[in-house]
């Protein structure tokens, strides 16, 4: 009996194609969950896959005339631990703001969107800002992708510190 189950289980698995321990995706999520040492689960995006691009960032803004160069850290799904770059003018009249943004990967890969942002509140010496992204291309496992983001930061203008978080969808090309 025990190699009745045994002989089963090996052709469940050859039948399946895939191995007891490779990734395992939900049907049409769009995401295989990998189990890192320890047990940590970790979500990997895959191709063709609309997911959740959320988290968390910090960074320094320096001011060159009208444009705005923001170089920073932060974590978030589909990137773990991310650097983050800016370039953004604004119109000094309005505060409104438009540029280019990168979001690397730890091991390189790029997120690459196009930026539009207004000052939500102003109270001296910090500004909320909220800015729209929209992902016009990456390179790696990001090359084509498309989607949009939503930045909720504040900004200290005597440190030139700002933090925040982000939302939206990325989706991938196939």
């Amino acid at each position: 009996m025990r190699y009745l189950v045994y002989g089963f289980c090996v052709f469940a698995t050859a039948c399946a194609g895939t191995s007891p321990t490779a990734p395992s995706a939900s049907q049409g999520s769009g995401a295989a969950t990998l189990r890192q040492s320890g047990g940590t689960a970790v979500t990997q995006a895959l191709h063709a896959s609309d997911l959740p691009f959320t988290g968390n960032l910090q960074a320094t803004e320096a001011v060159d005339g009208s444009v705005h160069h923001l170089a920073g850290t932060g974590n978030g799904t589909q990137l773990g631990r991310f650097t983050y770059a800016a370039e953004i003018t604004v119109d000094d009249e309005t505060g409104d703001g438009a540029g280019s943004v990168v979001w690397t990967a730890a091991n390189g890969d790029q997120v690459l969107a196009a930026t539009h942002g207004a000052i939500v509140l102003f109270d001296f010496p910090n500004i909320t800002l909220k800015e729209t992204q929209v992902i016009t291309g990456g390179t790696g496992r990001f090359s084509g992708a498309s989607g949009s983001i939503v930045v909720d930061r504040s900004l200290d203008l005597l440190t030139a510190r700002t933090a925040g978080s982000y939302s939206g969808r990325i989706s991938l090309a196939p």
